[in-house]
This record gives C-alpha cells, sequence and structure tokens, in this order.
C-alpha cells in the first residue's frame, strides 16, 4: 500500500518487470512502454503521475476501459498496476479490438480543440460531424438525436422521401428513421383536415403568437384548386368528402394570409367543396375574416380571381349586394375592407382575349393612351415578327416563342408565357423591323404591348430596389405622392380602360368581365395605396404582394410533392401542407444568421421574370450527333 508518490517509487524499485516492458522514471511520472513498434508508436504505454493517476495507451490512442474498470483510476497498491500490465502482456487489447470509443475520443478531442480556428461557415459542419461520431458510440436503440440533425432531416424526408430512405440505406450518414419524424408531426397536431369542423384556425392561432406588428395586417388570398374526387380510409379516419354536402369533393377552397407589410404568408385554411355558389362562399369567406379578427389580425381586404362567383360573394359584403372596391370592414365599420381581382389573372385575361380575335383577324382596336384616337394592335403582326427571327441566333425579340404566340389550352394558364408577348423586347423588336420589314400596324401594336406591360412592371413590384435594379422608374413602389410616375400611369390607366369600354365597337375588344377587372383592379390599387401610405405612415406600397402567385406556387408545391401529379386528392393537399406547417414551425440554427426558417422549394421575394431563363439563350443553337460523347 502507499499514499503518495514516493512511497509508490520505494515500493516498486524492489520488483522486477518482464523483459515485455521498459520501465522509466521522468518528471515525477513513472512510465511502462511496450517497444513493439508499428509505424513509429509504442504498442503499449502505461503512466502513474505524481498524484497517482493511473493511464493506460494502445498505439497512442487512449483506453478507456479494461475488464470493468473505467480509466484513468488513481491507485493505492501494486496489485493494481500488476493487473493492468499482466492484461496488457498478454494481448488482450489487439490491433482489431483497438476499442472504437478510445479511437472515437480521440477524434472529438481533437476537434473540439481546434474549435477556435474554425469560422462561421464551417463551424456547424463539425457540429454535425461530431454527432455522428458520438451517435457512432451508441446500439442503434440508444439513438438520441440533436434538434439540429432532426430538423435536417425533417426538411429532407418531406422534400423527398425516396432519396432519405436511399441516403440511410447507404449508411454514409446516421439519420433517424422516418417513423421518428412522422412522429413529430403528430406531436404538433397542425393538420388542416382538424380544422374542417372543429379548431376552426387553429393554426392561425398558433402562429399568431409569434407575430410582429407589421405581420398583422394581412390580404386574404382565395382561389380554388381542381382535385380528383377520391375517398379514402387510413389512420382511422375518411377524406375526400366536401365539407357542404354528401358528395365527393371535386375541389378545395384554399385560404391563404399574405401581410402587405412584410414576407409573412401561409395558409390558414383549406376546405374541399363540391358545387359553391355566391352566397355559400360569402358566408364561408366572412366566417374566415371575422375568425382572423377575432384572433389579432387586421384584415385588410381580400383578393380572388376574376371568376363571376367570386365577384358576386363579394359584393354580398354590401347591402343590398354591390361590387365595390372597398366596404365597410365587418369587424370595423370604421375601417375599409378592400376587395382586389388579381393582376396575373387579368394580365392572362388580355392575352387571352387577344388570341380568341382569331374572327377578327386577331386586332385590337383601342384608344391611343395619350391622344385617345383609336389605333390597332395586330397580332398577326406579333406572329410575323416571331417568324422573320425564328431562325436568327441574334434576336431583337429574343424571348418570343412558340408557345407564347401559339398556346394551348393548358399553357394558357402560364403566366410566363403571357409576359413574353408583353415584353419591353417586342416593343424594341417591332418598332426596329417593323418599317424594313413593312409589318402592319406594328408602331401601334408597340404601343399596345408597351401599355400592358408598363402596367405590369407597376402592380408587380415585390422588393423596393426593383427599380434600380431594372434600371427602370416604373419598377418603383408606389408612394401616394401626385408626382409619383406608377400612381399617374394607374389614374391615367382607369380613363384609358373606360374609353375603350366606351368605344362604338362590338369587335377588337376586351370581353365585359376583363374591363370589369382591370377598372376595378386599377381603382382598387390607387385606393389601398392612399389607404396605407396616410393610415399606416409607410412610405411606399409593393403592389406585388397584392397578387395570388404565392397561393398558386403552393399549388405547385401540393402537385409536385404529390409525385408531380395535377389532379390530386383531399388526402393528398392535407398531409403535404402539414408537412409545409411543419418545416415553417422547424427552424436550423445558424451561428451567423441565428435561427433560419426554411420554405421548401422556393418562396422567396424575387420576381421569376428577373432570371434570364437559359433556354432563351441556347433555343437555335443546333447539336449535331458528334457533339456527344459516345
Amino acid at each position: 500500500m502507499f499514499t503518495n508518490f514516493a512511497e509508490f517509487r520505494n515500493c516498486i524499485k524492489g520488483h522486477s518487470f518482464s523483459s515485455f516492458w521498459i520501465v522509466v522514471e521522468k518528471n515525477e511520472n513513472m512510465l511502462f512502454f511496450n517497444l513493439s513498434l508499428k509505424e513509429d508508436i509504442p504498442k503499449y504505454a502505461v503512466s502513474v503521475s505524481n498524484d497517482l493517476i493511473l493511464n493506460a495507451s494502445f498505439m497512442g490512442e487512449r483506453i478507456s476501459k479494461y475488464k470493468k474498470v473505467i480509466l484513468p483510476i488513481k491507485v493505492n497498491n501494486l496489485n493494481e498496476i500488476f493487473d493492468i500490465l499482466e492484461y496488457l502482456e498478454k494481448g488482450t487489447i489487439v490491433e482489431s479490438e483497438s476499442s472504437l470509443n478510445d479511437k472515437i475520443h480521440v477524434i472529438e478531442s481533437v476537434i473540439k480543440n481546434a474549435e477556435d480556428t474554425f469560422t462561421d461557415k464551417n463551424k456547424f459542419f463539425f457540429e454535425f460531424f461530431l454527432e455522428q461520431l458520438h451517435l457512432l458510440k451508441c446500439k442503434p436503440e440508444r439513438y438520441r438525436y440533436p434538434p439540429n440533425i432532426l430538423v435536417f432531416a425533417s426538411f429532407f424526408c418531406f422534400m423527398s422521401p425516396q432519396a432519405y430512405k436511399f441516403l440511410r440505406n447507404s449508411h454514409y450518414m446516421i439519420l433517424p428513421d422516418p417513423s421518428t419524424i412522422r412522429k413529430i408531426g403528430t406531436i404538433l397536431k397542425n393538420s388542416p383536415q382538424t380544422e374542417e369542423y372543429t379548431n376552426f384556425l387553429v393554426y392561425a392561432k398558433h402562429a399568431f403568437h409569434s407575430l410582429k406588428d407589421d405581420d398583422l395586417k394581412v390580404l386574404l388570398m382565395i382561389d380554388e384548386i381542381h382535385i380528383k374526387p377520391f375517398l379514402d380510409y387510413k389512420g382511422g379516419n375518411i377524406a375526400g368528402m366536401a365539407y357542404n354536402s354528401s358528395n365527393l369533393a371535386t375541389s378545395v377552397q384554399v385560404f391563404m394570409l399574405q401581410s402587405i407589410f412584410s414576407p409573412y404568408k401561409n395558409v390558414i385554411h383549406i376546405v374541399p367543396i363540391d358545387t359553391f355558389d355566391a352566397s355559400k362562399l360569402f358566408g364561408l369567406m366572412k366566417k374566415v375574416v371575422m375568425g382572423l379578427e377575432e384572433i389579432g389580425f387586421k384584415v385588410m381586404g381580400m383578393v380572388t380571381d376574376n371568376n363571376s362567383i367570386n365577384r358576386a360573394a363579394a359584393s354580398n359584403f354590401a347591402n343590398p349586394p354591390k361590387l365595390q372596391v372597398k366596404y365597410d370592414h365587418s369587424a370595423d365599420k370604421s375601417r375599409p375592407l378592400f376587395y382586389v381581382i388579381d393582376s396575373v389573372h387579368i394580365l392572362k385575361c388580355v392575352r387571352n382575349n387577344w388570341l380568341n380575335n382569331h374572327k377578327n383577324g386577331y386586332y385590337f382596336y383601342y384608344p391611343d393612351f395619350d391622344t385617345l384616337n383609336v389605333s390597332t394592335a395586330s397580332l398577326s403582326s406579333v406572329r410575323e415578327l416571331y417568324d422573320l427571327e425564328c431562325s436568327s441566333l441574334l434576336k431583337f425579340g429574343y424571348g418570343l416563342t412558340r408557345k407564347a404566340l401559339w398556346p394551348t389550352n393548358l399553357e394558357r394558364q402560364n403566366v410566363k408565357l403571357a409576359l413574353k408577348l408583353f415584353s419591353t423586347d417586342v416593343v424594341h423588336a417591332s418598332n426596329e423591323l417593323g418599317e424594313k420589314y413593312n409589318l402592319e400596324c406594328y408602331e401601334q401594336t408597340a404601343k399596345f404591348i408597351n401599355i400592358i406591360s408598363t402596367c405590369w412592371d407597376i402592380v408587380n413590384v415585390k422588393t423596393p430596389d426593383k427599380g434600380k435594379f431594372k434600371r427602370n422608374p416604373m419598377c418603383e413602389p408606389l408612394t401616394s405622392s401626385p408626382s409619383d410616375k406608377g400612381l399617374m400611369f394607374l389614374i391615367q390607366l382607369v380613363s384609358w380602360v373606360n374609353k375603350w369600354e366606351n368605344l362604338d365597337s362590338n369587335n377588337g375588344r376586351l370581353s365585359k368581365d376583363t374591363f370589369l377587372a382591370l377598372n376595378h383592379t386599377t381603382q382598387a390599387f390607387i385606393e389601398i395605396v392612399n389607404h396605407c401610405t396616410k393610415s399606416f405612415k409607410k412610405e411606399y406600397i409593393l403592389l406585388g404582394k397584392i397578387e395570388t402567385d404565392k397561393l398558386e406556387s403552393r399549388f405547385g408545391q401540393y402537385r409536385s410533392m404529390a409525385g408531380d401529379q395535377y389532379h390530386i386528392s383531399v388526402r393528398q393537399i392535407y398531409e403535404i401542407e402539414s408537412k409545409l406547417r411543419l418545416c415553417h414551425e422547424l427552424k436550423l440554427a445558424s451561428h451567423k444568421k441565428g435561427s433560419i426558417t426554411v420554405d421548401i422549394f422556393d418562396n422567396s421575394e424575387k420576381n421569376d421574370e428577373e432570371k434570364q431563363p437559359i433556354d432563351l439563350i441556347f433555343c437555335d443553337i443546333m447539336v449535331e450527333e458528334s457533339d456527344i460523347e459516345k
């Protein structure tokens, strides 16, 4: 027995050790080596420090356990030392059993010691690497995942379940089982199906507590998505019935909140329907508006497409029913409730009206924007322009495509194709080539396209810097200043639409519904700009937020996450929306940017048309068979 290092040294002097060990005393430490060198490293090493702490290592790696003893330990008799020396000399620890945990401990120690040298960019990577090392030391049934890995795995699994399954089966990293991820969604209970009859707007109530004041001033986007009539039973419940009848649902009415002063947007209610008339839709719209007001949101208005049922439902907010730009708010008569017809839908309607004028030779007879003299816009002239340039490598109207000028019924729903027609590039091309090739009515056609293009530039501003980025003053956010160019254009546009509608002509004009929608929405934008700048003291308003394109984008996510199907079922919409809500709740942590909310697929505030599509640049480059590697 010994109680200090001096007594230990005296005890060990009278003992002879096997030739297997070399004993060295240095700096009040007793060292035992086996010099069977491999890779210039002693195979075994045992040390006893001056405070009698015993450590052991194998091939330079610390041994954390032998038999049932946890190392390092404090020794007080020689038998403990002789026991571990004999244990190692017998080769109980061999290279193939060199304790994976000990090696992992060494790697973790090295990484943690170098933590100060990590940058913000790679710190998360090393934390993830350390967590994976820690999981290697556990049995699968004892895996415990940190929050960041659970969030990352949830995003990955929701975006592509098959890719997630492939990655787990490859064993390149340790990730939670899909059943574990499904349990997270079950715990949060964010499925929109529970809101159909009970727990009305419960998700909106939950989201309300984490929102800022600007997030609460919202517009209610309303649209429907057509689905496959399908009844299915899963998990103890049946989905697929219309909420307002005993029939199968043929479409789903979706309500989305879009803040007019912040990036906040979220789907808050989903209702499967069969057939809907204006009175039933009005009842549902009013119920949602009043429910949101009770929660604490300030609903400033509603945005729908130009469907006659939507207009009739909105007109019921007046007594007697009448379509108006603004109504007395149901929750507070002193506040206005605006009604806007979606500008994206109107743009497609104008293009479709032009395409439908085939009996009239594809002509529009419209008043000049400045002089109000009757002018003629010819779609045939634009098509001829395309034919002239389609085989050229360099083009003036490089955005024009065959799909834009001869779209199918399905392609008519694509606003990007409409924007290829109503583009300043087509205006420049017509002015440059019209006289040279004697194109019909090319100047007046260019003026008409320029009017629609300018209107779109004004109403599609979603970021404050778009005007500077585009070098286009019409892309600046609107203000209530009388000298604001965008506002002046909208005021003049109302007069122009009225003049066009009153022309004595039954041909070459917009449909009655399109005239109504264009006039109504232009006036609504003017009223909203004046109201927001005066009532909320805002310097500018982004009209691009008063569109349903974010809701249409959500419909695209539904179809994409359901396996790229066009007609999906009610069950699929419920499950996908539940995943999207879950991803909105879960947040990834960043050392540099803090908490990060991830929107699956997209949903940045940038405009799609700001990105130059590659296919427009390379659309006329031919690839021969010899260019392809065999």
